[in-house]
């Protein structure tokens, strides 16, 4: 009977002990931020906000999730895997915890024939070049989901989930 208590205690505390190292290793669905981005000040660019309070949501970390459009309609592979956008006005473009371009995100004047907000992406003189279209227009759908559509022709528009 003691010989029977041991071995289903010895077969629980590994069973135990192997579940929760499993929990603990799980992939986090979280980006930390890069301390290149993080350690740009706030008015690096702008001195205030250049949102409107409605485009504001435009802050945080967005994960890549599809790429549309194109001279065949279909796209590209993905070819990063975050946009980190914070105030003021600072974008970054994020591969495997690599920060590939950073700068300052310049939005357009709004006209009485289109109220949507268009931006373009303009990288800092010491940044890498890496995203070569720069100009796009913001469609938000919902707090989650965030759109950058181009503004012509065979142009590629990119798709991304918020993650913070």
């Amino acid at each position: 009977m003691i010989k029977y208590w041991k071995r289903t205690t010895f077969k629980l505390l590994f069973m135990l002990s192997l579940l929760s190292s499993g929990l603990n290793s799980c992939k986090k669905d979280t980006v930390e931020t890069l301390s290149p981005l993080q350690n740009l000040g706030t008015a690096k660019y702008y001195d205030s906000e250049i949102f409107a309070e409605s485009d504001l949501k435009i802050y945080g970390t967005w994960k890549l999730f599809a790429v549309s459009g194109g001279f065949l309609g279909n796209g590209h592979r993905l070819n990063f895997e975050y946009l980190e956008t914070k105030k003021y006005g600072i974008y970054g473009f994020v591969n495997h915890d690599t920060l590939i371009e950073y700068g300052k995100i310049s939005p357009a004047l709004k006209t009485t024939h289109d109220l949507r907000l268009k931006i373009d992406f303009e990288k800092d003189e010491k940044s890498n070049s890496f995203f070569l279209d720069p100009e796009k227009y913001v469609e938000f759908t919902g707090n989650d989901t965030l759109n950058l559509n181009s503004p012509c022709c065979d142009r590629y528009n990119y798709h991304f989930k918020r993650v913070q």
